[in-house]
C-alpha cells in the first residue's frame, strides 16, 4: 500500500475516533450566571493582569491572588519586577489594607445588609441585558465557558465573564463599549486550583494600636427616605432612570464644608453614579468632552466612565457612570 495512502487512512481513523468522544456539555446560561454571582467552593492560588483602556492610553497591573473557601481573598498588587507595593486582605466581613508600612483595616461592602436583595438585583439583571454562552479560547492554559451579557438598550457596557470549565471559577472579565475606546478587563495568567492555602496568609499581622481605621471602607446603604431625613430636605432623585437603572441605595458623606447626597443606581450589572450637591462640582478642563448645542451639562472623561454635571431645580448633579453619551443625557434630561 503506497505511503501516503496509509497515512491518510490512519489520519482518517485518528478523526473518527475523536468523533466518538462526548464533548462537555454547553451549561445553561442562567447556570453559569449563578456560578459567576457566587463564592467559588475550591481554594486556588494565582496571577491576574488587570488591564484599562482609557481613550488610545492603557494601564497595566498584576496582581497574585490567594483564595480560600468560603471568603478568605488576599491579593498583594506588583510592580513589573515583582515587587509588593499594598496588600488586601478580606474575610467578606472585615478588610484590611497594608500600604508602605500603614495598615488600615474597615468593614467589608458585602457585610452590610443593602437596600436592594440580591434577588431583586438579579431580576433586574435579567430585564436588561441577554445572557449567551459559548466557548473560548483558554485562559491560562485552561479550558473555559463564555458567559457574554448583551445589553437590551444601546449605549451601556457589554460584560463577558470567562469561568473554568472544572471549577467554575471566574478566570477573565471584561467590559467594554462597542467601538469605543474605554474598556476594561482582569485575566488570570496562571491558575492553580484544588491548593490549599496557608491561613497566615489572610492575616497581616496589624495589631489594634497599629490599625488605622478608615471610615471610607465602611458604606452605609439608605433608602430615598432615610437620604431625606439625614440630610434635612425632601430629595429630588427618582426611583427610576432611563437605560433601565433603579435606585439601589444611597450614603451621605462630607467633602469640605459641604454635604454631599449620593444615590446608587442599577441595571443588574452596571452602577450609575448621582452625586446631588448645593454647588458645582468643578472638573479639570483638560478632560471636558465637545458636546452638541442642547446637551444637558457639561461632560468630561475619567477612567471611572463619563462624568455629566448639571443644575436642575436650584441644586447641582454630577453623574458618572460606563455609558454613552447619548444615554447619560436622557438620564440628566429626567433629573431637570
Amino acid at each position: 500500500m503506497p505511503r501516503t495512502q496509509t497515512f491518510s487512512r490512519l489520519a482518517a481513523a485518528a478523526a473518527a475516533a475523536l468523533l466518538c468522544v462526548p464533548a462537555a456539555a454547553m451549561p445553561a446560561a442562567e447556570e453559569l450566571l449563578q456560578s459567576a454571582l457566587a463564592s467559588p467552593t475550591v481554594p486556588y492560588q494565582g496571577k491576574v493582569m488587570v488591564t484599562q483602556w482609557y481613550g488610545k492610553q492603557t494601564s497595566a497591573e498584576e496582581m497574585r491572588v490567594h483564595f480560600s473557601p468560603p471568603d478568605d481573598i488576599r491579593r498583594e498588587f506588583l510592580t513589573p519586577d515583582g515587587t509588593v507595593t499594598r496588600i488586601t486582605v478580606s474575610d467578606g466581613e472585615h478588610e484590611t489594607v497594608s500600604r508602605g508600612g500603614k495598615v488600615v483595616v474597615g468593614d467589608a461592602v458585602r457585610s452590610y445588609e443593602k437596600v436592594m436583595t440580591p434577588e431583586r438585583e438579579r431580576e433586574i439583571l435579567l430585564s436588561n441585558y441577554d445572557l449567551l454562552v459559548s466557548t473560548a479560547d483558554k485562559v491560562a492554559g485552561r479550558p473555559v465557558w463564555l458567559l457574554t451579557l448583551k445589553p437590551k438598550i444601546a449605549g451601556k457596557s457589554w460584560q463577558s465573564m470567562a469561568l473554568d470549565q472544572e471549577t467554575k471559577v471566574v478566570l477573565r472579565v471584561k467590559r467594554y463599549l462597542r467601538r469605543r475606546y474605554f474598556a476594561s478587563q482582569a485575566s488570570f495568567t496562571s491558575f492553580e486550583p484544588n491548593k490549599p492555602q496557608d491561613e497566615a496568609l489572610f492575616h497581616l499581622g496589624a495589631t489594634t494600636a497599629a490599625a488605622v481605621a478608615a471610615p471610607s471602607l465602611t458604606p452605609d446603604f439608605m433608602t430615598l427616605e432615610q437620604l431625606a431625613k439625614e440630610t434635612g430636605r425632601t430629595s429630588r432623585l427618582p426611583g427610576t432612570l432611563p437605560g433601565g437603572f433603579v435606585f439601589e441605595s444611597a450614603d451621605v458623606f462630607k467633602a469640605g464644608k459641604s454635604r454631599v447626597a449620593y444615590a446608587r443606581y442599577t441595571d443588574g450589572l452596571t452602577v450609575l453614579s448621582v452625586f446631588e450637591t448645593e454647588r458645582p462640582v468643578r472638573l479639570p478642563k483638560s478632560g471636558v468632552i465637545e458636546t452638541r448645542a442642547g446637551f444637558p451639562g457639561v461632560l468630561s472623561a475619567s477612567r471611572a466612565g463619563k462624568v455629566l454635571n448639571l443644575q436642575a431645580g436650584g441644586r447641582h448633579y454630577t453623574l458618572m457612570g460606563d455609558l454613552s453619551r447619548e444615554l447619560l443625557a436622557d438620564v440628566a434630561r429626567a433629573l431637570k
